[in-house]
């Protein structure tokens, strides 16, 4: 395969975790969040569970311990991203959460990480894009997607997301560092069952009694189990040996640009300046983050940034 086609297969990824915002937004403002997380992640831990079934040789103290912990990230991070969907649109919600790529140099600096200046930089245009996202209808020309008196509400979701994008980063952070030389088939595994396990008992507790998804629920379930996790995670593990880490991540990049699309497309939201605005500014920290610089433009120490070159993430 050529990285031509490896890249446009990485863009297929980006346009499909696009739409899962629209798709989860519609789903947990009609089912009990809980619930759909234990439903979602259920359906896409099936798929791999057969294979470490069959191939236990790979399964290890260490592999349990690392895949508990991302599982549990995980759990966080797409809790948090659910609640937020719930007061907040997906346009706003698809561009906060893609803050996770700028946020993981930040948390390299508890391992002694100094962040390079793209990092710096990438990170100071995405907090003034997060601003003018969240309060631009209070800057003149700027507008907002929903009535005034909905703004709390939406704040709240965009705070919930944040939430979700500094778990997602630690999840970055934390395969970096203690996934990479474990098998990648064994840890996701374990991890997705974690997040079905851990929403399926929230929502035993907290969903009483337990509903019964309809049909709509039950098919955007099977689709973000199926397609927008099992079967984009395995695509990534192929396509990112004929690409770099980089390469991938700039690709990324575009999925809040997708998700902005969907949302307009489905649900008839309405870009608005606040949003075009502080989006791309959004957009622009990331690609900034991403984007090499000459070696001489690096904040004084040996640092490097902390983003992994090996992610186990499964998106949205």
């Amino acid at each position: 395969m050529s990285q031509r086609q490896a890249d446009a297969l990485l863009v297929l990824i980006a346009l499909i975790w696009g739409t899962t915002f629209t798709v989860v937004h519609g789903s947990v403002t009609a089912f009990p969040v809980w619930a759909f997380l234990a439903l979602r992640f259920g359906v896409a831990a099936a798929v791999f569970l057969p294979t470490l079934v069959r191939d236990r040789s790979v399964l290890s103290w260490p592999t349990l311990k690392v895949g508990v912990l991302l599982g549990t990230l995980l759990w966080i991070g797409f809790a948090t991203q659910s609640f937020g969907l719930r007061y907040t649109t997906p346009a706003r919600a698809g561009f906060v959460t893609g803050l996770n790529v700028v946020l993981v140099p930040l948390l390299g600096l508890l391992f002694g990480q100094r962040p390079p200046l793209r990092a710096v930089v990438g990170v100071a245009l995405a907090v003034v894009g997060l601003a003018i996202l969240s309060w631009g209808c209070y800057l003149p020309g700027m507008t907002c997607t929903t009535a005034a008196a909905s703004l709390p509400q939406q704040q709240w979701g965009d705070l919930l997301v944040l939430l979700c994008a500094w778990a997602f980063a630690m999840h970055i952070v934390a395969v970096g560092r203690w996934a990479t030389r474990l098998s990648v088939m064994a840890v996701n595994t374990i991890q997705l069952i974690v997040v079905a396990v851990l929403a399926g008992v929230a929502s035993m507790v907290v969903d009483r009694p337990l509903p019964l998804p309809a049909a709509p629920v039950s098919f955007a379930a099977l689709y973000l189990g199926l397609v927008a996790t099992a079967l984009v995670f395995a695509l990534q593990l192929k396509l990112q040996r004929y690409t770099s880490a980089t390469h991938t991540a700039l690709i990324f990049a575009l999925e809040p640009v997708f998700a902005a699309f969907f949302s307009w497309l489905w649900t008839g939201e309405a870009l608005t300046p606040a949003i075009l605005l502080g989006g791309g500014l959004m957009l622009l920290g990331v690609v900034a983050a991403e984007v090499p610089w000459p070696r001489s433009a690096t904040l004084p120490g040996r640092g490097q940034s902390a983003r992994a070159e090996v992610s186990l993430d499964v998106d949205v």
